[in-house]
This record gives structure tokens, sequence and C-alpha cells, in this order.
């Protein structure tokens, strides 16, 4: 079963604890016409998880602190975005990630093109 990305708004949670890499993802999700939200740790993004709904949730998988797989475990439920991994950690070390739920995954340094396609995919 599809679900729209938003109601109304497409939203997308960047979460990543290189600003340089979220400011590029940033641009080009508002390029794409996503409305981008950038949160620079783990708990920075279930904060802003609680205060509202977001379609997708782009999530460096390898954070000081808490890890990409702890933000995906301990997020609600109800409503919650979909997750795509975004990390430079070769894809079959993604794989349990991958397992602990319907979740994606784009390896840094993907493109423009590469991201907007995924999120079309997502739109579907």
């Amino acid at each position: 079963m599809s679900r729209p990305i938003t109601d109304g708004v497409r939203k997308v949670l960047v979460v990543d604890d290189d600003a340089d890499w979220r400011e590029f993802l940033r641009l080009c999700l508002e390029d794409l016409g996503y409305e981008a939200i950038e949160a620079a740790d783990g708990q920075e993004a279930l904060d802003w998880l609680e205060r509202g709904r977001y379609g997708v949730m782009l999530l460096d998988l390898n954070m000081p602190g808490m890890s990409g797989l702890e933000v995906a475990e301990r997020m609600p439920r109800n409503g919650s975005p979909r997750i795509v991994f975004l990390t430079s950690a070769a894809a079959q070390d993604v794989g349990s990630a991958l397992m602990s739920g319907p979740h994606y995954y784009l390896p840094k340094g993907a493109s423009r093109d590469q991201l907007s396609l995924l999120l079309q995919s997502l739109e579907a």
C-alpha cells in the first residue's frame, strides 16, 4: 500500500552530522520542490518528528551519539516518514539497517538526479 509523501506539503527531514552535506541536500530538495528541515543529530531528528509530519527522512546511518539505526528504532510508528539511509558505508554494510523495516538506501555522493528519482518512486 503506497502512501503520499505528505498531506499537501512535501516535507523532508534531513538528518546528518555533516553540515555541508545537509546544506547540499537541502538546496537540492528545495530545487526539486520539497520543503527541507535539517537536523544535526539523532536526538534533534526525534524532536522534529514529535513536532511535525514528514513524508521522507534522509537519515545518515553513522553519526556520533545516536546512530541512524537507533533513530529509526526510536521513531514513533504512527505517521512516521519513509526512511532513506544516506551513508558512505558500502551497500553490504547497510544490510542490517535495511532489514529492520521497509527502508531505502542511497549512497552519499549520489547525484541530484538520483535523489530526485528515489523521491519520485516514494511518491508513487
